[in-house]
């Protein structure tokens, strides 16, 4: 397997875009958010380490962002937050593999326990952080 850090992060953006009552996602953390509920999927670190002679495995963490424009609705804000979080926990669980771009996956979002309230443009957002972490095998090229 080749390692495809893009790839992956590209995945977990369409795993996020047909989650039901999600508005939208990208890769990167957006300057504005337009939709009420948005996902944005940044690069966390990265361990690299020799798994046996010749091939190298990866560890790489992936933070999926969840954001909720708040307009006075917390406890909506937050019960769609649960369902998409839920969508995402089990799409995960489905396909470990991401859709064969890494050997497995771990998702979870223990980073959560405070709920977190951010001011973008003059809105309050709710914003819930889920790590994803993938473990992949492979090799590098020699004189790339």
């Amino acid at each position: 397997m080749a390692f495809n850090t893009t790839a992956t992060a590209n995945q977990l953006v369409t795993i996020l875009s047909a989650i039901s009552g999600i508005g939208g996602a990208q890769i990167g953390s957006p300057e504005s958010i337009g939709k009420r509920v948005y996902g944005y999927v940044t690069m966390g670190s990265t361990d690299n380490r020799r798994h046996t002679q010749g091939t190298t495995e990866r560890t790489q963490r992936f933070m999926v962002m969840l954001v909720y424009r708040l307009d006075g609705a917390e406890a909506t804000a937050e019960t769609t937050l649960m369902g998409i979080a839920d969508s995402l926990f089990q799409a995960v669980h489905n396909d470990p593999t991401l859709n064969g771009n890494v050997d497995g996956a771990e998702v979870q979002s223990l980073g959560a326990d405070e709920p977190d309230y951010q001011l973008r443009a003059g809105k309050e957002y709710r914003e819930y952080p889920i790590l994803v972490t993938t473990i992949q095998r492979g090799t590098y090229a020699v004189n790339p």
